[in-house]
């Protein structure tokens, strides 16, 4: 049964009940895991872990998601793609980085993970008076259902990121196991 669009409830993640973060599944053990110790990375600043409740689906998360400070030089076309190109000059642009995003296992496929996105984005709006940002960024798996998934919500591929990946990174071989991926939060 989907879960109704107005039950949501958001909670820092210092906040839940540790038994509640290890019991979570969302089908990806290293974001399981992530739960488990996202208290770790709240306390120290280094990103803000939110667990995402449900009145639908009492005790348990039906997700979480963390965020952090970024931010991203741009591409002369990817402003002109984003619609920056009146904007003020920048040589990064600021940005909230989605840095983790996970829905729990029997919920996917729901339109949940579409719901949790629409919180992301009204919590980077509505923090407006505590630090400015005109994007999102994550770093997406690199697995043709979840860059689908980031597709769908007006995200694109980072074309300045591809290329420093060409250029600086190290050569690999095979796809790189993620994607950076950027949204204008304004679009």
């Amino acid at each position: 049964m989907p879960l109704e669009e107005d039950g949501f409830g958001l909670l820092a993640v210092v906040d839940v009940a540790a038994d509640l973060l290890s019991t979570f599944r969302c089908g990806k053990e290293h974001l399981d895991a992530f739960l488990v110790n996202a208290s770790y990375f709240h306390r120290d600043r280094l990103g803000i872990t939110t667990v995402v409740m449900h009145r639908d689906a009492p005790g348990r998360a039906v997700g979480y998601f963390t965020l952090a400070n970024d931010a991203l030089p741009l591409t002369t076309s990817e402003q002109g793609e984003l619609g920056l190109h009146d904007a003020v000059p920048l040589k990064a642009y600021p940005a909230v980085k989605l840095g983790r995003l996970a829905v729990a296992a029997d919920l996917q496929g729901q339109g949940i993970g579409e719901q949790i996105m629409d919180l992301v984005h009204g919590e980077v709006l509505d923090s407006a008076s505590l630090s400015a940002a005109r994007l999102v960024t994550l770093d997406a798996d690199n697995e043709p259902r979840v860059l689908a998934f980031y597709r769908r919500l007006g995200y694109q591929e980072s074309l300045w990121a591809e290329r420093q990946a060409k250029e600086s990174g190290p050569k690999r071989l095979g796809s790189a196991a993620t994607v950076k991926m950027i949204r204008d939060i304004l679009a």
